[in-house]
């Protein structure tokens, strides 16, 4: 299992969106620090370094962190004057603020629309498409400056497990995002892999309609029932990844999601998921806990809703054992993982098995079973 590693407690406050008209943004926040008498506070936004102001430790902090000594700092950025002086920007654009105190780093993401970079640089620039916070919060649990960059360490989770069971992600042409919400990975994906034609779905009609409009040049996005079945033809894909969408359903719905990406996965196909381990999880009921080691499987009902979501998403919990007899039905298990993604989430890589008819194009083969089922016996 990956070692956590230490927290690090730099925060910069909210808002993490420049208005149309800032020209210069008041960066406001706190650090951990190891001698107040001798701090080491640096910040830079988008690689230019900028001075920082120390201020007094931050009030009632003690109420949380017991032995933490901090230190406010403050400072006014002149935003056009910086980034015209700057190297011209990647596109798309992100206004990206990080913080180093003693040797701790933290990055904080700050959206801009592209009408505030025409006036920053005089010219078009694409930016990058950060979604509005209740979507942040329903996909992350916060919105915290950094939706982008945790979408992009997902990404980069995803291909190194796909390079790792020898199926990398530059091998597959036609990719669903199954549980996309307002497309934090798949936006990264893309980077990644602008070959690729990506699609994108979820049972969250805003999330969609948010990715459609401000994504819809990165991938193709349709909206789900909570039930099957998916808009998409049988065998549509080579690679369907889901995160964190089997660990929320009860099993008569997982049962029937894992039917349906097999239908629409093709043969010899990757489905990359994920699934949780009830013990590890010291918040988790002892019942719970305790069902999870009897049956494999627990779907834990009276957990938090999400908001925006069905009633029906909780949590759910699977043992390796569970996951190798009953979605090995569906699928071939090619590898589970111990929190690989996330840090939370064990990965399951799977595939779909070929058969004897793989090679035919789909629409043949169907042809070719009515024509055997209407065959007298």
């Amino acid at each position: 299992m990956e070692a956590t590693p230490a927290q690090v407690l730099i925060s910069l406050d909210p808002p993490y969106r420049i208005a149309d008209d800032a020209t210069e943004f008041v960066f406001l926040g706190w650090a951990q620090v190891d001698d107040p008498a001798a701090p080491d506070v640096r910040m830079t936004v988008n690689g230019v370094e900028v001075p920082v102001r120390l201020g007094e430790r931050p009030p009632n902090l003690h109420l949380y962190y017991k032995d933490v000594e901090a230190l406010t700092f403050f400072q006014r950025v002149h935003l056009v004057d910086l980034l015209r002086a700057a190297p011209p920007p990647p596109e798309p654009f992100l206004l990206e603020v990080a913080v180093v105190s003693d040797g701790r780093s933290r990055v904080f993401e700050y959206a801009v629309s592209e009408a505030w970079l025409r006036r920053v640089y005089g010219r078009p620039v694409r930016a990058r498409a950060i979604p509005p916070e209740p979507l942040q919060i329903r996909v992350t649990g916060a919105a915290a400056g950094e939706f982008h960059r945790t979408g992009r360490t997902t990404a980069e989770q995803i291909a190194g497990i796909l390079a790792r069971g020898g199926r990398p992600l530059d091998q597959h042409r036609r990719i669903l995002d199954f549980g996309c919400g307002p497309g934090r990975v798949i936006d990264c994906v893309h980077d990644m892999h602008p070959q690729a034609e990506l699609f994108g779905c979820d049972i969250d009609g805003e999330a969609i309609a948010w990715a459609a409009g401000a994504l819809g040049e990165v991938a193709d996005f349709r909206v789900n029932g909570l039930e099957p079945p998916l808009p998409f033809e049988d065998e549509s894909f080579d690679l369907i990844y889901g995160i964190s969408v089997f660990t929320h359903l009860p099993e008569d719905l997982q049962n029937a999601w894992l039917f349906e990406l097999r239908r629409v996965l093709k043969p010899g196909g990757t489905l990359l998921t994920t699934k949780l381990d009830a013990a590890g999880y010291d918040y988790v009921p002892e019942p719970v806990k305790q069902a999870f080691a009897r049956d494999g499987f627990v779907f834990w009902g009276e957990a938090d809703i999400t908001e925006g979501l069905p009633d029906v998403y909780r949590l759910a919990y699977h043992t390796d054992d569970y996951v190798r007899r009953v979605w090995g039905a569906y699928f071939d298990v090619l590898h589970i993982g111990s929190h690989d993604l996330n840090r939370t989430q064990d990965a399951v890589l799977m595939r779909r098995p070929r058969h004897a008819l793989s090679w035919l194009p789909p629409k043949l083969r169907r042809r070719l079973h009515a024509l055997k089922a209407l065959a007298p016996a």
